[in-house]
């Protein structure tokens, strides 16, 4: 679909919603143009942080914006395995740039060994560099997800490390929810996820497919699977929330946009 790029208009109210810079206010005295709306994203301005090492979460993204929302894309390395959090804090306050109504760091770092102590901290770390502009990380939004769809009993899947994966768990148990089921898919490298097809991902979700499972949880954005969401809840009967909508539909609703995501399952159908 072509979304159409709509000029700026001189209008006297903010057209992002509740939050993010006034892009609604233009001084006739001084001519001052500053504070326009994004032609681009005239709904809103989304800065998107994702890693270097990553071919698909971009695109993923952008399958799933909406008319009059701009997406801005910034990356980030993971070569540091012990410093992702860290890459991901050095970059954040490049996106102010680009002047978004709201900043969303895409990686997974509960499969950094992080405890829920730990992910606060990284959160007040990343906010603290962006200032006031309203943030959405994507541990936050999988946690906001999965409270959303009533999930109480998850079966988690990742895509690298047995350790990883155990990570997962870890600190999903440690926020009331029940992992039981978990399993990493044992990639080495970041830049190897991609090579990931549907198939395989199809049967790791299969091999966790137990009866006392509510719901399905995926992180990792570089295992792209959006596209078949859909299709996987209509064969195990249950949700499944994977963390690439599960960021852009927080990102959204923060935002004051409750568009439905139409063909990414039954999260991006929520307000």
């Amino acid at each position: 679909m072509i979304h159409p790029i709509r000029p700026a208009t001189r209008i006297a109210v903010n057209r992002c919603g509740r939050f993010g810079y006034d892009r609604g206010r233009f001084d006739d005295s001084t001519g001052d143009h500053r504070h326009m709306p994004d032609r681009f994203g005239p709904r809103g301005v989304i800065a998107l942080f994702i890693p270097l090492q990553n071919a698909n979460m971009q695109p993923e993204y952008e399958a799933m914006r909406p008319t009059g929302v701009s997406n801005q894309i910034y990356r980030f390395s993971l070569a540091r395995h012990d410093r992702v959090p860290e890459a991901a804090i050095d970059a954040v306050g490049g996106a102010l740039g680009c002047r978004p109504d709201l900043v969303a760091v895409g990686n997974s770092v509960e499969m950094r060994v992080l405890t829920a102590p730990q992910f606060a901290d990284y959160r007040a770390r990343l906010q603290e560099k962006i200032g006031d502009v309203p943030l959405v990380t994507a541990t936050d939004a999988t946690v906001a997800a999965l409270k959303a769809m009533g999930a109480r009993r998850i079966a988690a899947i990742s895509p690298m490390s047995d350790e990883y994966s155990q990570s997962v768990a870890d600190y999903y148990e440690a926020l009331g929810f029940e992992v039981p089921y978990h399993t990493g898919l044992q990639v080495a490298r970041p830049q190897d996820i991609i090579g990931i097809g549907h198939a395989e991902a199809r049967a790791a979700f299969r091999r966790l497919d137990h009866e006392d499972v509510d719901t399905f949880l995926h992180v990792g954005g570089a295992l792209g699977i959006v596209d078949s969401i859909a299709a996987l809840e209509a064969e195990l009967g249950r949700p499944v929330v994977s963390v690439n909508v599960a960021t852009y539909w927080r990102a959204l609703r923060t935002l004051g946009i409750d568009d439905p995501l139409t063909g990414f399952g039954q999260l991006a159908q929520m307000p």
